[in-house]
């Protein structure tokens, strides 16, 4: 049995029950918080993937069922790849994104702006066309119409 406890010096009863079931979920759930470092996400040798999969592993673990990562999360992280040259951890994430949400056409979006970014204008333009059939995202279609106008 874990147990831990604490004295609010300043606190009295009715105070206390806001704080103190804070405290306690904060106790409870600790094993929850995603801990990366911007060494960590800077140093292009460290396993953003890895560490992400074994952490909501672990949660799930924790939980008893299974805990995906949050698509704004790694949609973020995937991002900041991006933005530090990156390229094959952004993949990685942006692909994690589509496997966890496959009817969502944020991670076709996320993804096509990666291939952009790597010059691969054939795979963007594949991968907005596929975030279109999945919603209608404005800047999915702008991007689209863009490269295609380049492309003639």
């Amino acid at each position: 049995m874990r147990y831990s406890y604490k004295f609010y010096e300043n606190d009295n009863h009715p105070s206390i029950r806001l704080i103190g079931a804070y405290d306690a979920l904060r106790y409870i759930f600790d094993f929850y918080r995603l801990r990366i470092y911007d060494s960590e996400i800077e140093n292009p040798d460290f396993n953003l993937y890895s560490l992400l999969i074994a952490h909501f592993n672990n949660v799930s673990k924790q939980m008893g069922y299974t805990v995906n990562p949050n698509e704004s999360l790694v949609n973020n992280l995937g991002y900041q790849m991006i933005a530090t040259k990156q390229f094959k951890k952004a993949e990685a994430l942006f692909k994690l994104n589509i496997v966890n949400n496959p009817n969502n056409a944020n991670g076709y979006d996320s993804i096509g702006d990666l291939y952009l970014a790597k010059g691969d204008k054939s795979k963007a333009i594949a991968s907005f066309k596929k975030a279109l059939t999945l919603g209608q995202v404005p800047e999915s279609k702008a991007k689209l119409e863009k490269l295609l106008k380049e492309k003639n």
